[in-house]
Order: C-alpha cells, then sequence, then structure tokens
C-alpha cells in the first residue's frame, strides 16, 4: 500500500474512532457517569491498549525518563485539557457541534506550523484549509443558535481546539529522538491518567455506583475504552508518518461523521446552512489530501 494511502486510511479510521467514542461518551453520561470518570477511564484504555499492542513499550519508558517534560507537555495540550473540555460539554453542545473542537485544531496548527516553518507557505493548501474553516464557521453559527440556554459552552468547548492545535505542533517539534510512536502514546497516557486521578482523587465527582453493576453500561464503558487506545495509537503513526498538519484535517472528518451519527442517534436536528458548512469541510479536506498526494509531501 502506497504511503499516501495508509495515511488516508489511518487518517480516516482515526476519524471514526473519535466519532464513536463522542457517541459512547454521551451515551455513557446519559447513564450517569460523570465527565471526569469519564475521562479517567478514556485514559486507562488508552493505556492499557497501547500495552497490549505493544509489551515492550513499558519496559522502554524507563531508558527516556529525561523526556517526562515532553510527556507531560503533550499529554496535557494533546489530551488532558482537550478531554476535560469535550467530556464536559458533549452532553451540553450535543455530539455535532461537539466535533468542531476536532476541527478548528486544523486552522490553528497550520498557523502556528507556518510560523515556526513546520509547514511551508503555499497557496493552493491556504485555499483548501480555508475552505474547512469557513465551513465550521457556517456549522457552529448554525448550531449555536440551538443551544441559547448553555452558550457559554460554546466558548469553553473553543479551548479544546486552542490546545489541540498546539500540542500537535509540540509533539512534532520537540519529538525526542528514536522514540517509536507506541512508547510515546503509552507515556502520555499515563502522565493523563495520573493527573484524572489526581484530580477525582480532590474532585467529589459522583459516579452512582449502580452504573458499575449493570453489565450493559460496563460493555459500552469497555468498548470506550478500547476505541480511545486505539485512536491514540492511529495518532501517534500518523504524527510521525504525516506530520501535524495532516492530522489536523481528521477533525473535519469527524464533523461529517458526527453530524450523521448525531442525528441518526440522538435526533440531533440540521439547518441547509449547517449541510452546506459538511460540504465545504468534506471539500477543503479532500482537495487538501489530494494535493499533498500529488506533490508528494511528506
Amino acid at each position: 500500500m502506497k504511503k499516501a494511502t495508509r495515511d488516508a486510511v489511518m487518517l480516516w479510521g482515526m476519524a471514526a474512532n473519535i466519532t464513536l467514542s463522542l457517541i459512547l461518551l454521551r451515551q455513557l453520561q446519559t447513564v450517569g457517569l460523570h465527565p471526569l470518570h469519564a475521562t479517567l477511564f478514556q485514559a486507562l484504555g488508552c493505556a492499557a491498549c497501547i500495552a497490549l499492542v505493544d509489551r515492550g513499550a513499558v519496559g522502554r519508558l524507563v531508558a527516556y525518563r529525561s523526556s517526562i517534560r515532553y510527556f507531560v507537555i503533550a499529554s496535557l495540550l494533546g489530551f488532558t485539557i482537550p478531554r476535560l473540555v469535550v467530556s464536559g460539554a458533549v452532553s451540553h453542545t450535543g455530539v455535532g457541534l461537539t466535533t468542531l473542537a476536532f476541527t478548528l485544531p486544523l486552522v490553528v496548527t497550520y498557523v502556528i506550523a507556518l510560523i515556526m516553518n513546520v509547514e511551508s507557505f503555499d497557496r493552493k493548501r491556504l485555499a483548501f484549509l480555508s475552505l474547512t474553516l469557513i465551513g465550521a464557521l457556517l456549522y457552529i453559527s448554525t448550531r449555536g443558535a440551538t443551544v441559547h440556554a448553555e452558550s457559554h459552552w460554546l466558548y469553553i468547548l473553543m479551548l479544546a481546539p486552542i490546545a489541540l492545535g498546539i500540542g500537535n505542533i509540540y509533539r512534532s517539534v520537540a519529538w525526542p529522538g528514536d522514540l517509536s510512536p507506541t512508547t510515546t502514546a503509552l507515556a502520555t497516557a499515563l502522565c493523563s491518567l495520573v493527573t484524572y486521578g489526581a484530580l477525582a482523587a480532590v474532585y467529589p465527582a459522583a459516579t452512582p455506583w449502580t452504573f458499575f453493576t449493570n453489565g450493559s453500561h460496563l460493555v459500552l464503558l469497555l468498548l470506550f475504552m478500547g476505541i480511545a487506545g486505539s485512536s491514540q495509537l492511529l495518532l501517534f503513526h500518523l504524527q510521525q508518518s504525516a506530520g501535524p498538519v495532516y492530522i489536523g484535517q481528521s477533525g473535519a472528518l469527524v464533523v461529517l461523521l458526527g453530524g450523521v451519527t448525531g442525528s441518526i442517534f440522538f435526533n440531533e436536528h440540521y439547518s441547509l446552512i449547517t449541510l452546506l458548512g459538511s460540504v465545504l469541510i468534506a471539500a477543503g479536506v479532500y482537495t487538501y489530501c489530494r494535493s499533498r498526494a500529488l506533490e508528494g509531501s511528506p
């Protein structure tokens, strides 16, 4: 399989996983799981899945103790903060609107990448990414109008793409030498797990005990944890293979998938303008990916 095709498959796979995780997250909160506990189990699922896939990753972490600062910063920006924001917002903003937290990092990442010379300036690519931004703005303007009572959650939600965009760049430029993607993914997952555990210890979050005695709830929780792990593995393999701006496109795909699934599973309604925004997002992502493939970009 050609590199461009392999990267595209991983990109779509990661987008599908993120969308499924949002659906499961909202469903789990509906049946009683507290948002903080959801992020704790999400990080635990990531660490467990990665350790199972690459059992040697745990041992290799000892050799990279000097990179602990990298792991902590990458974890906070790329996972800990965004997941807390998304987990808290999804029940207030809906699956469709929450997907914007994964779309806007594309723009944040590209701007920072240009400033730091991680990505070269290209007018065509900028035009393609602008389509995505315009589509996202159309999407958020129409969806935002339907949640007047909790509009403050829209502003809180915007903290996620800022953190994700900065995190995308940081992971690329500060990646420790010969560190493998699975080892890096495991280290960041463990850092998130420790942070969430500390927060859960000091914050009296309440998840009813009956949640953990219900078999169907536990199945949903295990599925949520497994999808979280596979998403993180795909992310770090793409990080090393295709770069931060390419990864940023996954969020635009999540918007499309999230809009469809939000309508099907949660009866979320969308206007024609929202659908137009989705089309622009899809067009921007497709043309950007195609331009990279034709030019043989890394």
